[in-house]
């Protein structure tokens, strides 16, 4: 609503810290995750409830989104902007369908937060991008949509199991389901989430984005939106469809070193900075799905840790690239 850039921009940051205090005093106040709960009526008729939990690893990453905004908005303070009221209102857009994401325990909420936190990266690549943003966000957009349809049927698939016919996340996880339906459910809402992380061979869209997108948006893209996936595979898909998991584990692990050998190699050969942290990125993303299909304590552990060093170092790589190649 506010047509003054400047005030745009001030209000985008005083509500980004305005977050990140919300989210300390939340963290260091709450005794237990009973307190840092919320539930209330939806879509009742569905089986869906608006239920948010910060448990373990929402609060990490939520941390983590809350840190993020305000380094990024401060670092790219001078960036000038075209329309600069609606770039920093989807920027808060995406910040809340981010938050909602790691906080929902209803899979309805889920999908619904998860395309919120999409839908204005959108809009934010192809009006503020650079030169060849048309192509790169329609590819973007085709990777993400696929993705989100094969999330959709996936979750809607194991909604229709469920004896309540519930959205709830414990309706989910009490389902004791045939090994053949594992399976399929596991390729259905894996490849989903393989496709945001990025993991090869579903990648491709990544370096182009990351290159084409305007700085602030790519670190948002860097430092919080692949951990989507990565959160999404511990929380949907481990408990849900274990067996599958345990037996496919090893495959998609072999894809994921194949990614880390390959995305580093070519991240060695770039001589653009954009596209060498984008293939970087991929490499260590690859680290934590093997660490995630270890299906061990130490490794879910370690890969909770690594989201979100690697959120924090890889904006720091950020604001040296922009400081060398400005905007």
């Amino acid at each position: 609503m506010l047509k003054d850039d400047k005030a745009a921009r001030s209000l985008a940051l005083v509500a980004s810290i305005a977050t990140l205090v919300v989210s300390i005093v939340g963290l260091t106040l709450a005794k237990t995750s009973d307190q840092l709960y919320f539930s209330a009526s939806w879509m009742g008729s569905l089986g869906s409830s608006f239920t948010i939990k910060l448990d373990g690893m929402s609060q990490l990453l939520c941390l983590l989104t809350a840190i993020s905004y305000p380094i990024i908005l401060i670092a790219t303070w001078r960036t000038e902007y075209k329309k600069a009221y609606n770039f920093f209102a989807l920027m808060l857009l995406t910040q809340a369908g981010l938050m909602g994401v790691f906080t929902a325990m209803d899979a309805l909420l889920f999908y619904f937060f998860w395309e919120l936190a999409l839908i204005p990266v959108y809009f934010l690549c192809s009006q503020w991008g650079g030169p060849r943003r048309i192509p790169v966000t329609f590819k973007f957009f085709i990777y993400t949509f696929t993705g989100s349809v094969l999330m959709l049927i996936g979750l809607l698939y194991v909604y229709s199991l469920t004896p309540d016919h519930s959205f709830a996340i414990e309706s989910f996880y009490n389902l004791k389901l045939p090994t053949d339906i594992q399976n399929r459910l596991f390729w259905l809402l894996f490849i989903a989430f393989a496709i945001k992380m990025p993991v090869f061979p579903f990648h491709t869209w990544q370096p182009d984005t990351y290159e084409q997108s305007p700085i602030a948006t790519t670190m948002v893209l860097s430092g919080i939106m692949v951990k989507m996936g990565v959160f999404a595979v511990i929380r949907w898909v481990l408990p849900v469809v274990p067996e599958a998991s345990w037996s496919y584990g090893d495959r998609v692990s072999i894809f994921a070193i194949i990614g880390i050998l390959y995305a580093s190699i070519l991240a060695i050969r770039q001589n653009d900075l954009k596209r060498l942290i984008a293939y970087s990125s991929i490499a260590h993303v690859g680290i934590m799905v093997v660490a995630v299909f270890a299906e061990n304590k130490i490794g879910l552990q370690g890969v909770m840790m690594q989201m979100f060093n690697h959120g924090i170092a890889i904006l720091g790589l950020w604001i040296v690239v922009a400081l060398i190649k400005p905007a």
